[in-house]
């Protein structure tokens, strides 16, 4: 952004676990740029915002990263520092710095805050991209069981968050199931784990379940 112009303003609006922060690190890393966290309520609280951010950023080309924006949005003192900062009052004078916001409650913001902002909004994960994310957390499984596992995902509108969850809780019953068994039979656990199998289906489908069931 040109100092002349204030800052540039990216909302990246969806669901939780729809990948809005794994994105933030992605555009900064593809600009080149060094990411800042931003914590408006630190030291004198929002109503110094924009004056501390100006002193943050001065003559340093970055990305400020603001987590959760719309948690912010009954500050009426923030919600006018950030409109100063966007509209150039205490823009540095040189450098290129994009502020980046993200929310699952883009209605919270001020309307005017968000026309300054160019949105983005991430949905939830369509079947073919869940298949291909269930297939980087059990390549074991047949394409047809990662199909029918990513159209149950896809039906219980899981995001990329709930899939990883769901490999990591069928990996660990499974290795705690199978240890259960093969104690029983004398064998110890080094033993047991090396001929540990991957989860069958049914166990990740177990936990797709119970996610629907919880976000209902």
């Amino acid at each position: 952004a040109r100092a002349t112009d204030g800052a540039q303003l990216l909302l990246l609006s969806g669901a939780p676990g729809t990948g809005k922060t794994r994105h933030v690190v992605s555009f900064s890393r593809a600009l080149g740029l060094p990411l800042l966290l931003a914590n408006p309520t630190d030291q004198s609280g929002p109503s110094g915002f924009a004056a501390r951010l100006r002193r943050e950023v001065a003559g340093r080309d970055c990305v400020v990263f603001f987590d959760e924006i719309d948690r912010y949005s009954d500050d009426e003192a923030f919600a006018s520092e950030l409109r100063q900062f966007l509209d150039g009052v205490c823009q540095p004078s040189s450098g290129r710095v994009l502020l980046v916001g993200t929310t699952n409650k883009l209605k919270r913001l001020p309307r005017d805050v968000v026309h300054r902002a160019e949105v983005i909004s991430f949905e939830h994960p369509e079947a073919h991209h869940l298949a291909e994310m269930w297939h980087s957390h059990a390549a074991h499984l047949q394409e047809a069981d990662l199909a029918q596992i990513a159209r149950k995902s896809a039906q219980a509108g899981l995001t990329g968050r709930d899939v990883r969850h769901c490999a990591s809780w069928a990996e660990r019953h499974t290795v705690i199931e199978h240890l259960n068994r093969e104690s029983r039979l004398g064998y110890c656990h080094g033993a047991a784990l090396s001929t540990c199998p991957g989860p069958v289906l049914g166990k990740y489908l177990q936990c797709v379940a119970q996610r629907h069931a919880f976000s209902e």
